[in-house]
C-alpha cells in the first residue's frame, strides 16, 4: 500500500473504494503504456472522471485498487495527484484475475467506517453519490444505487440485473430472467461486506455480486434508485463512442439556452469545446477569447464602412458562440468555479456595453446630434437590465422565474444575434435600437406578469 498526495488521508468514514484492477479485454487501449482506466473520453481519463465526480459530490478520501499494468496506472495516479490535489491511497491486489470482490477485499484493513464503491470506467451524475449518502445505511448492510429505466440501458444483455422489492435488493446477478433494475455500480456500504466477500470466497466465488448476494441473504441490502439521473458502464468501444454522445448532449442548458443558442451556437460550439478538450486550456482563458473577440467587434464598428461593419458582425456572433465554450469545457472537464461564473458575466456585460458605444459612435458620425445617444444608451440600458432580472429574482424569492416566450425574446444570445443580422443589412444602429426596445418590453413584460401571478397566489 502506498499513499499519494500532499497529506495522508485521514481514517475516516466515507472513503471512495475505485476498482481499477482488471484488464478490460473487450476495450484494449492501442498504447502500450496505458490501462483501460487511462482511456480518455474529452481530454480526462476515465478514472479521472471518476475521481473528480465523487470529488464534486464532496467526497475526498480515496483509495485505488490497482492489479493488471499497476506500474503504469500507479504513474498516472500520481500526476492525477498533482494536478488535483488529491490523497490517494493504492492498494495492489496480486489476485485481480479471479474477480472483482479479490479487490474490494484488498481494501479491508484501510475501512475503518463506511464506504463507497465506484468503478473506473463507470461515468455518472456526481449528484447520485451526493443522494446516495444521504441515504441511511442498514446496520450491517450496504445499498446498492439501481437504475429501473431498463428500457435506457446501454447494452442490457452485459449489465448486472436486480431484482429490487420495496426498496430492498432480493436478488442480484448477470444472468437473472426476472429483474426490474440495474446495478449502476455504485455502493455505499458498511465493512460487513469484507465478511461476506470472505463467505463467498470459501466457496470460491469471487465477483463483488457474490458478496452482495450474502448481505441480500441477511435482508440488509437496500436499493437506491437514481431515476432519470446519467451513468453508463463502459466496456467495449460501442459504449465509449456512446458516452461520448452522452457527455455532449448533456452540454445544452436547456433552462437557459435561447432560441439561437440552442439551434446555431451549441451545435458549432460543441465541436469547437471537443477540439479543446484535449488542450490544457481554461474555461477562464476561453472567457477571455470571447471578451476580446467581442472588443474587436465594437472597434471595427467604430470604422463605419460596410465592410468592417460586415467584419464586426460576425465577430459579434463567433463571440456568442465562442462565450458557450468556456461553460462547455468547464462541465466537461470539472473545471467549473464560481469565479469562473461571475468572471464570464462581468466580462459579457463589458462586451455588450463596448459593442453598443461602437454602434452609437459610428452612427453618430453620419448622424450628429445627441438622439443616436440616447437611442444607444436607452438600448445598452435594457440589455444589462435583463441580465440581472433573472438573477434578482432568484435573489428575493428564492425560486427560478416562470417561463416566457418574451424572456426567451430578451436572452444574450438573440440580443447579438440580431446584431450580427443588423451588420450584415449594413443597419447596426436600427438592430440595436429594435432589440433595446425589446428588452424594455421584456422588463415591463415581467414586471406585470410576476405582480399579478404574485397577488393572485396571495388571494389563493
Amino acid at each position: 500500500m502506498s499513499i499519494i498526495g500532499t497529506k495522508a488521508a485521514a481514517e475516516i468514514n466515507n472513503k471512495v473504494v475505485i476498482l481499477a484492477a482488471g484488464e478490460g479485454k473487450r476495450l484494449r487501449t492501442k498504447k502500450k503504456n496505458e490501462t483501460k482506466a487511462q482511456i480518455k473520453v474529452y481530454g480526462l481519463s476515465l478514472i479521472q472522471r471518476a475521481i473528480l465526480s465523487a470529488k464534486k459530490a464532496g467526497l475526498s478520501n480515496f483509495i485505488v485498487v490497482v492489479g493488471y499494468k499497476k506500474e503504469i496506472l500507479v504513474s498516472h495516479l500520481k500526476k492525477l495527484s498533482k494536478i488535483h490535489d488529491l490523497n490517494i491511497e493504492i492498494v495492489e491486489n496480486p489476485q485481480w484475475e479471479k474477480g472483482n470482490g479479490t479487490s474490494v477485499y484488498a481494501c479491508h484493513d484501510l475501512i475503518k467506517g463506511n464506504f463507497f464503491i465506484l468503478m473506473c470506467d463507470h461515468l455518472f451524475d456526481p449528484s447520485i453519490l451526493t443522494e446516495l449518502s444521504k441515504n441511511n445505511l442498514p446496520e450491517n448492510g450496504a445499498i446498492l444505487a439501481i437504475d429501473k429505466n431498463i428500457d435506457k440501458v446501454f447494452d442490457l444483455g452485459d449489465a448486472t440485473k436486480v431484482q429490487d422489492q420495496d426498496g430492498s435488493i432480493i436478488r442480484i446477478g448477470k444472468n437473472l430472467k426476472s429483474f426490474n433494475a440495474v446495478d449502476t455500480g455504485i455502493f455505499f456500504c458498511t465493512p460487513t461486506i469484507f465478511a461476506a466477500l470472505e463467505n463467498a470466497f470459501s466457496e470460491r466465488k469471487h465477483s463483488l455480486s457474490d458478496g452482495i448476494a450474502r448481505i441480500i441473504n441477511l435482508d440488509k441490502m437496500k436499493a437506491y434508485d437514481i431515476g432519470n439521473k446519467f451513468w453508463l458502464d463502459i466496456d467495449t468501444e460501442k459504449s465509449l463512442k456512446y458516452a461520448k454522445r452522452a457527455l455532449l448532449s448533456q452540454l445544452n442548458k436547456i433552462s437557459e439556452d435561447g432560441f439561437i443558442s440552442r439551434f446555431v451556437n451549441r451545435p458549432i460550439s460543441k465541436r469547437i469545446s471537443v477540439m479543446l478538450s484535449y488542450f490544457p486550456i481554461s474555461p477562464n482563458i476561453i472567457t477571455i477569447i470571447s471578451f476580446v473577440t467581442g472588443l474587436m467587434a465594437a472597434f471595427m464598428f467604430i470604422k463605419g464602412n460596410y465592410f468592417f461593419t460586415l467584419f464586426a458582425g460576425l465577430l459579434v456572433q463567433l463571440s456568442s458562440i465562442i462565450d458557450g465554450c468556456d461553460g462547455e469545457i468547464a462541465r466537461l472537464k470539472f473545471q467549473g468555479t464560481p469565479f469562473g461564473a461571475w468572471f464570464d458575466t462581468i466580462l459579457d456585460r463589458y462586451v455588450d456595453t463596448a459593442i453598443s458605444i461602437g454602434i452609437g459612435y459610428s452612427f453618430w458620425l453620419t448622424h450628429p446630434g445627441v438622439l443616436p445617444w440616447i437611442g444607444c444608451i436607452l438600448a445598452l440600458v435594457g440589455f444589462i437590465l435583463t441580465s440581472y432580472l433573472k438573477k434578482e429574482y432568484f435573489r428575493r424569492y428564492f425560486e427560478e422565474m416562470p417561463k416566457s416566450f418574451i424572456r426567451t425574446l430578451i436572452k444574450r444570445d438573440i440580443r447579438l444575434f440580431v446584431i450580427f443580422m443588423g451588420a450584415i443589412i449594413n443597419k447596426p444602429y436600427w438592430a440595436l435600437i429594435s432589440i433595446g426596445i425589446i428588452s424594455h418590453i421584456g422588463i415591463g413584460w415581467s414586471f406585470l406578469e410576476i405582480y399579478f401571478r404574485k397577488n393572485h397566489s396571495r388571494r389563493m
